[in-house]
């Protein structure tokens, strides 16, 4: 290898390793993530059938509202990043973390999601029963 193309091979190898490995890419699967002490997070199916970014963002809020310390996740190859404060995604774990919600928005969907749930008796709404209106 010359030295010529020997800088820019490192700087790409360098640059991968910071974002880490890339989220879950499967069609239509919203998946929750599971950090453990070490190493890149493990992600396990939440719903299946879900009709994109936002509704999945939707089912990890209702994790969060049900009290659940982990309500990070992915879907289609993307993060997702749900706090008390702001609902987020990313391309990369490390990466720019785009807004998904404003906060206006939220606060309608956390109202909706808390009367679905006593409906259900506090159980998590199921993916076909979440839809977002376009306004």
């Amino acid at each position: 290898m010359t030295p010529r193309f020997a800088a820019p091979l490192l700087l790409a190898a360098t640059l991968a390793a910071c974002n880490g490995p890339p989220a879950p890419q499967e069609t239509g699967v919203c998946w929750q993530a599971h950090r453990g002490a070490a190493g890149p997070p493990a992600f396990t199916p939440l719903a299946r059938d879900v009709g994109s970014l936002e509704n999945c963002a939707v089912l990890l809020e209702g994790l969060r509202l049900q009290g659940r310390p982990q309500t990070d996740g992915a879907y289609q190859g993307y993060f997702i990043f749900v706090g008390a404060d702001a609902m987020t995604s990313a391309l990369h774990a490390g990466g720019v973390r785009y807004p998904i919600f404003q906060p206006p928005q939220r606060v309608v969907i956390d109202r909706d999601l808390r009367r679905l749930m006593a409906e259900r008796g506090g159980k998590m709404p199921d993916a076909d029963q979440i839809g977002l209106e376009r306004r």
